[in-house]
């Protein structure tokens, strides 16, 4: 009763029924896995950020040295603290930046720690047609959130390592490294706040959203019932074959059809008769 699932057609029926399922799963599999990061990631910053439990230190003892040096991920989105003095000569823009939906620039500029490495200060946010203000001459210390060097992604312009132009797409470090001609920390720090406080900072760039983002979790679900659906899908198929093809062979072959009582029958000539005995005939002479 069975065996016309074995049949070509049906062979290529359950193949696609199982790869459509396998996808639909393995896509539901991805989704869940990114929900996971997401909430990993968020927890992990909430913490980092939490300054009764992660109290701001000195970003030279979160890089280490030599051989003690940290792992960058590890340390990034904590608070960190650094005492020296700003280097004017080597400003620097980020362009094409929005904050709270208006379109300017993110000032960089270069702080020398004092018996430590430089690092890239992101100073914050100027609008378009303001002048980014200097950074201040005199020593102070800073605190601000610690961030890793920024990639190009796929389809982004390139930012050229040499030349005179003050303006970057990114923050990336090795070639902004490359630009000023001198060594960087390998983080930046999004500056919070400073002693004594800067008279004319720009804004301060915003503490990461960890709100929103896409809805990995209804993804997941959507996808594990689009699996499912398939897969019923499927049985209903298969029932639906299997009903026609007992319903077909309940009924006997040879059996006439049966015809309704009022259908009218062909006499021999091909003239129809009714139901009532035909009158003979009369003679003729």
């Amino acid at each position: 009763m069975y065996s016309f699932l074995l049949r070509p057609k049906w062979i290529v029926f359950h193949v696609v029924v199982l790869a459509a399922i396998i996808g639909m799963l393995f896509a539901a599999k991805w989704q869940w896995d990114r929900y996971n990061a997401r909430d990993d990631f968020v927890t992990t910053v909430e913490t980092r950020q939490d300054r009764d439990t992660t109290p701001a230190v000195p970003l030279t003892s979160l890089l280490g040295s030599g051989d003690d040096i940290a792992d960058i991920s590890d340390i990034e989105y904590r608070i960190a603290t650094a005492t020296g003095s700003y280097v004017q000569s080597g400003q620097l823009l980020q362009i094409n930046r929005t904050q709270n939906g208006v379109n300017g620039v993110n000032v960089l500029t270069p702080f020398q720690i004092d018996d430590g490495p430089i690092v890239i200060v992101n100073r914050g946010f100027v609008p378009d047609g303001a002048e980014p203000p200097s950074a201040p001459a005199a020593p102070l210390v800073i605190g601000g959130t610690v961030r890793t060097s920024q990639q190009r992604r796929t389809g982004e312009l390139t930012d050229n390592a040499v030349g005179e132009a003050i303006e970057v797409r990114r923050i990336d470090l090795p070639l902004i490294a490359e630009r000023l001609g001198i060594d960087v920390a390998p983080v930046y720090l999004d500056f919070i706040a400073s002693d004594p406080a800067s008279p004319e900072p720009p804004i301060p760039v915003p503490a990461p959203d960890l709100t929103g983002g896409p809805p990995h979790l209804s993804y997941a679900v959507q996808w594990l019932v689009f699996s499912i659906s398939v897969g019923v899908g499927w049985v209903f198929a298969v029932r639906r074959s299997l009903r026609t093809r007992r319903r077909a062979s309940a009924q006997p072959a040879d059996k006439p059809a049966d015809k309704p009582a009022d259908d009218p029958a062909d006499d021999p000539a091909g003239e129809p008769v009714s139901g009532r005995e035909a009158t003979p005939a009369q003679p003729s002479a």
